[in-house]
């Protein structure tokens, strides 16, 4: 099997996935979310609630029948540019359909509770491992670049960069310091950002239930989400590593194993099985109890409606969290009236742009 066609057909398994997941999702949330709006718990099994989430997941069917023919159809062509397009495509139906679901959902909304929980002492987070073990991609890298650097003189003068689908060569480049650190430069700017991301879980990340049980199942669903994010950066060091050292390796191990393109789907099977089991905050852990409150209001997340821009984009200039719980999803998303969230989103966007440029300029001056 050709990796090109592993690529495809990861795509397709991709697709599935998703659809899988945005079907679940709607249960996945805390029971005084529904649709990324703030109700009362008891409302999504209300009849009215379970109408809405039969409309919502009609609606699913339809364009999951659609997304999934079409990522089926370019599995089987040439045409493999367009099947990420169709992945996009695919996510931007979804949100339209959760769109309309949250439009009739918030007639019922209600505010959630004022009151603010906070813990008494100091927090005991911290990145899974310590910093020595987070520090272990970037060592990773730093590794491959010397030993590139030692042995520069066996490096070819021409890298082969593509194989077509018989395994021939077909794309090659001089050696130069861009083509031959370019794969760790990459790494090392899109760890850096995975590196804040992970820091922001440990010390950004405003928690909704400080403490008792139902905190215990929020440090447990943290802690779980921080080592999935710690493993996928070892992966993209081990990955960019082989990828910056291949010219050295004998010719038959340069050639990528068309396995290696099944290593993606196989952690968002993972990951997306792992984080689905917990539910969202960790809130699906068997509780004996529902946490106290003195409030007769809802708790949700803690922030009103009004801050979340189409139920998705947290916007919230007097609130000092970078990261919040997403509230249609499972994980984390940013406070984007936060400087610090944009620095994460906007880095390795700004710093991999640059380098594209780079390269194409040095390529139209040749």
């Amino acid at each position: 099997m050709s990796p090109i066609l592993v690529i495809r057909i990861i795509l397709l398994v991709l697709g599935t996935l998703s659809a899988i997941a945005h079907w679940f999702i709607p249960r996945l949330t805390r029971p005084d979310l529904y649709f990324a709006v703030t109700v009362a718990p008891e409302f999504r099994d209300s009849a009215e609630g379970r109408l809405i989430l039969r409309r919502y997941r009609a609606g699913l069917i339809g364009v999951s029948a659609l997304a999934l023919v079409l990522l089926a159809a370019l599995a089987l062509t040439p045409a493999l540019p367009s099947a990420p397009l169709a992945l996009l495509l695919q996510l931007g139906a979804y949100f339209g359909v959760f769109y309309r679901a949250r439009r009739l959902v918030l007639p019922h909304s209600v505010a959630p509770t004022t009151i603010r929980e906070a813990q008494v002492g100091k927090p005991n987070r911290r990145v899974p491992g310590g910093w020595v073990i987070a520090a272990g991609p970037f060592i990773l890298l730093a590794a491959s670049a010397g030993y590139l650097g030692t042995h520069w003189q066996q490096i070819p003068a021409r890298l082969i960069l593509h194989w077509d689908i018989h395994g021939e060569p077909d794309r090659w480049a001089a050696r130069s310091l861009g083509s031959v650190f370019l794969p760790l430069v990459i790494a090392a700017v899109i760890l850096l950002a995975m590196t804040l991301l992970l820091y922001g879980i440990a010390h950004w990340l405003r928690p909704i239930y400080p403490g008792g049980l139902q905190g215990e199942h929020e440090s447990r669903f943290r802690r779980i989400a921080s080592i999935m994010l710690l493993a996928l950066e070892y992966w993209i060091a081990l990955l960019c590593s082989w990828l910056a050292i291949r010219p050295l390796l004998p010719a038959s191990l340069q050639r990528p194993p068309a396995a290696i393109a099944m290593v993606p789907g196989l952690i968002a099977v993972a990951v997306t099985a792992v984080l689905m089991w917990l539910g969202q905050g960790g809130n699906r852990m068997p509780s004996p109890q529902r946490p106290d409150t003195d409030s007769t209001q809802p708790v949700g997340d803690r922030t009103e409606d009004r801050f979340w821009k189409l139920g998705v984009f947290y916007f919230n200039p007097s609130d000092p969290s970078v990261l919040v719980e997403k509230r249609f999803g499972i994980g984390y998303t940013v406070n984007f009236a936060h400087p610090v969230a944009w620095a994460i989103i906007l880095l390795p966007v700004l710093v991999l742009i640059a380098i594209t440029t780079t390269i194409a300029l040095r390529h139209a001056t040749r």
